[in-house]
């Protein structure tokens, strides 16, 4: 009984804490089997006894920027960004020393099966060259190096903290904004956890199913406006709580859920994507940036 009460008060306090950074949905946040378009082993999605009593709210962190890297790749090894004398790895050391302490501000960076460059392809398949995305801003820095990665991240940094018009180039580096109307990213690591290489693309296909009924579906390459692309990315810790499932919105919401399955995926595009408001029982974190487009 005393668990239950303690499970309840937490409950209850992170419904409050959530409501006072994001809307909160009144909503169900599961649909009925049969508005699923994915057939599933429920077993895939089987937690620990751990897991489902270990309260979701604030077991991870909201970051101030993310990176997201291209890198056409579903997989990575056990750390994305440990190869020397990489971009990649340049990048994860410039954003965790650099970025972080003279902007003040907490950093996350994440390898995304986004797709590579293909008119420089091999240089960006020997990861001497890499595309980002920047989060939570929708900005996209084309054909980072080695060379330029400190200096054009500095000053892009820069114009973002000071309000300034974006340039369509910088230190070598392509600028573009881009116009989806949100990211949803799957934890598909599963060289780091096996869960999560089975659970990510069963969630995929569902958020892609429904996304097409939507008209919201886009295939790789298709960058016209309002779409939103579900994509595959590295690590993000808290594997236990998998499926794991972070969103960014254009109007400047995100937030992590935890515990997904497919039954959770209607609901979500329906009020997180389509309403900006989310589903506390599932929020592991949240956050209201403050963007102007």
């Amino acid at each position: 009984m005393f668990v239950l009460k303690k499970f309840l008060n937490s409950s209850d306090a992170a419904i409050e804490a959530v409501s006072k950074i994001v809307p909160v949905s009144t909503e169900p946040a599961t649909c009925d089997a049969s508005e699923c378009h994915t057939r599933y082993s429920a077993s895939c999605f089987k937690l620990s006894p751990a897991a489902v009593s270990t309260p979701l709210w604030e077991s991870a962190k909201a970051p101030e920027l993310h990176l997201l890297v291209s890198t056409g790749k579903t997989d990575w090894s056990h750390d994305a960004f440990d190869a020397p004398n990489t971009v990649l790895n340049k990048i994860s050391q410039t954003v965790n020393g650099v970025i972080s302490k003279e902007f003040n501000i907490s950093t996350k960076i994440n390898t995304t099966s986004l797709a590579l460059n293909p008119d420089d392809f091999e240089a960006y398949s020997k990861q001497e060259k890499c595309d980002v995305l920047l989060m939570p801003y929708f900005v996209w820095c084309k054909g980072i190096t080695i060379e330029n990665c400190e200096t054009v991240l500095k000053d892009l940094l820069s114009a973002f903290v000071n309000q300034q018009p974006l340039p369509e180039s910088l230190h070598g580096c392509t600028i573009e904004r881009d116009y989806s109307k949100s990211y949803i990213l799957l934890c598909s690591h599963r060289t780091r956890d096996k869960k999560c290489g089975i659970t990510a693309p069963i969630m995929k296909k569902e958020f892609d199913s429904q996304l097409r009924e939507l008209e919201l579906y886009r295939d790789p390459g298709d960058d016209r406006p309002g779409g939103v692309p579900v994509i595959f990315v590295n690590h993000v810790g808290g594997h236990k709580f998998a499926a794991n499932v972070l969103i960014y919105n254009r109007e400047g919401e995100f937030v992590w859920f935890g515990r997904c399955t497919p039954l959770n995926v209607k609901p979500i595009l329906q009020e997180t994507i389509g309403k900006g408001k989310v589903f506390p029982e599932l929020v592991r974190n949240a956050r209201k940036y403050a963007v102007t487009w």
